[in-house]
């Protein structure tokens, strides 16, 4: 068996998709990789989980990275330079390039890649790799060891299963970071849906006890008082009055800045 220094591993359900992406990471140098496509297009997975582990144990990467399809590099050298930040980092957990760090009071997405079909800012832009409590599903790397250390768990499902392997990783004594990096997930992040709410109130009651708060770049989960029972709820009605919105962009990005402003740190 030939092994590389990175697996890249990616669920695939459109087969275009697929190929756009394949022909942006063929511009890629200087990473030594194989690309293995893990096909979900008849529900062939019942979770996000099952499917990684399925492909990780067959991967023969040193590194493994666990990304989207929708992800496009902006230039030739835009991986190589993720993996290089990543692998200068110190007490490795999983490293991300967008994330959310684990404060209680105002809530920061930290990353500098740009979302949608038109490329916008999604963030607060970072110049350094910096400290996280989690990073988000799109794009993040860990160690082939940490994997076998600590496999995707057997929650069903396909949400914040990255959020819940960097909550693994905290509690292992590591530490999870976001590097900066030139790349563009064509998406609209509206996959947040009922099923989202579910799988965060699992975490809650799996990992709650040992986090104050447990922060995501999309919601900020409490885990303490009334609010831990009541926010599930709050978050499912407000991304569904968000996807509403997204009809008149206007409306859409003035109700972000509000949310962000005053929704986000409660």
């Amino acid at each position: 068996m030939s092994e590389h220094n990175f697996s890249l591993i990616t669920i695939v359900n459109k087969e275009p998709v697929y190929e756009a992406f394949k022909q942006n990471l063929q511009t890629q140098q200087g990473v030594d990789y194989e690309l293995i496509k893990i096909q979900n297009d008849h529900h062939q997975y019942e979770s996000a989980r099952a499917a990684y582990n399925a492909a990780a144990a067959k991967a023969t990467g040193k590194y493994l990275i666990f990304l989207h399809p929708d992800i496009r590099f902006a230039d030739e050298t835009s991986l190589d330079d993720i993996v290089n930040q990543a692998l200068q980092l110190p007490n490795r957990g999983i490293v991300g390039i967008a994330g959310v760090p684990a404060n209680l009071g105002a809530y920061h997405i930290l990353t500098t890649m740009k979302q949608g079909t038109v490329p916008q800012a999604v963030g607060d832009l970072i110049d350094r790799p910096t400290p996280v409590q989690t990073v988000d599903e799109c794009f993040f790397l860990m160690d082939r060891r940490t994997w076998e250390q600590q496999p995707f768990s057997d929650i069903k499902g396909w949400h914040l299963y990255a959020v819940e392997e960097c909550l693994r990783a905290e509690l292992a004594g590591r530490t999870n970071y976001v590097v900066p990096a030139r790349v563009c997930h064509v998406s609209d992040g509206a996959s947040e849906n009922w099923s989202y709410v579910q799988t965060g109130r699992q975490l809650v009651a799996r990992y709650g006890a040992e986090f104050p708060v447990i922060n995501t770049t999309v919601y900020k989960w409490n885990t303490r008082g009334v609010r831990k029972y009541y926010m599930p709820y709050f978050h499912y009605l407000d991304h569904q009055a968000e996807r509403k919105l997204r009809t008149s962009p206007w409306l859409h990005d003035t109700a972000k800045r509000v949310k962000h402003l005053f929704v986000k740190p409660w």
